[in-house]
C-alpha cells in the first residue's frame, strides 16, 4: 500500500514542523507550504490524499484555499480538507464548511487525535 499524501498549509513554521514530524511518524507522506498560494501550487503539481489548512494565514486563507481546491477537484475527485485553526468561532466554522470542507479542528489537536481524523477521511474516501 502507498502512502497517503497530506499537503500541510499554515504560516506557522513551527506548525508545520510539529504536524509533519507527528504525520511522518504516522507514515504519511508530508508535503508542507508556508502559505495558501504555495499551498495551492503544490496541490496542482501533487494532487495529495487529503489538505490540512489554517484559516488565517496572510495572502492567500484558508477560505480561498478550500475554494480554489474544490475548482480544481472537479466533478470527479473530491480531496478532503481539514480546517485547523485556533479560531472556533461557529461563522467561521459555518462558513468553511459552506465552502467545501471537510471537518474543522480547533488548536490545539494532538497527534493522535489527528490522524485518527485522516485516517477516516481518506478511507471515506476511498469507498
Amino acid at each position: 500500500m502507498t502512502q497517503a499524501r497530506i499537503l500541510l498549509i499554515d504560516d506557522d513554521r513551527i506548525i508545520l514542523e510539529m504536524l509533519d514530524l507527528a504525520l511522518s511518524k504516522a507514515d504519511f507522506l508530508v508535503l508542507s507550504a508556508v502559505d495558501g498560494e504555495i499551498g495551492l501550487q503544490m496541490f496542482r503539481e501533487h494532487r495529495p490524499d487529503l489538505v490540512i489548512v489554517d484559516i488565517a494565514m496572510p495572502g492567500i486563507d484558508g477560505y480561498q484555499v478550500i475554494e480554489q481546491i474544490r475548482e480544481l477537484d472537479g466533478e470527479k475527485k473530491r480531496t478532503p480538507i481539514i480546517i485547523l485553526t485556533a479560531h472556533e468561532q461557529s461563522v467561521m466554522r459555518a462558513y468553511a464548511e459552506e465552502l467545501g470542507a471537510d471537518l474543522y479542528l480547533t488548536k490545539p489537536v494532538t497527534p493522535r487525535q489527528l490522524v485518527e481524523h485522516i485516517h477516516t477521511l481518506i478511507r471515506s474516501k476511498a469507498t
